[in-house]
């Protein structure tokens, strides 16, 4: 069995939750940008040219639920920051978050495997969301273990 000490453990909480942090900013700009500015706004983010002119078919449904999936992705970014605050009494938070970061991943892999690599920007997100977010939460489970 190996031991941890005190400061080992507060140290390593400490990463993680700047880890975290990151991951929600990660969550947080994109989904707001995307949220609130639709297909344009992450087109902005991105220093690309509008997406969705007004005379698009694009700009009523597609841009309407592209928006909302992007509210929730903002909302996990919010979800993170909350968990942030005792990372040991908000495992359900994290794990809800968590599992809905991957299943956005599994969905980014079955447009990649449909459609191709159609944008290289598409790729880390990916990477993030199907491996980084799914090591975060083993790492937790130990973290929330060492007590």
């Amino acid at each position: 069995m190996v031991y941890v000490s005190d400061v080992e453990r507060k140290v390593e909480t400490r990463v993680f939750q700047f880890l975290i942090l990151v991951l929600a900013f990660i969550c947080l700009v994109p989904g707001g940008a995307s949220a609130f500015g639709g297909l344009n706004g992450s087109a902005a983010l991105n220093g690309a040219e509008m997406i969705v002119g007004t005379d698009s078919m694009l700009r009523g449904y597609a841009d309407n639920q592209y928006r909302f999936g992007f509210g929730v992705f903002f909302a996990q970014g919010l979800a993170l920051l909350f968990f942030l605050r005792d990372i040991e009494r908000y495992i359900s938070v994290f794990r809800f978050v968590v599992l809905a970061l991957f299943f956005g991943g599994l969905g980014r892999l079955s447009n990649i495997m449909e459609f191709g690599l159609v944008d290289t920007q598409v790729l880390a997100p990916t990477v993030i969301e199907l491996i980084f977010v799914p090591l975060l939460a083993l790492w937790h489970d130990s973290l929330t273990k060492m007590k």
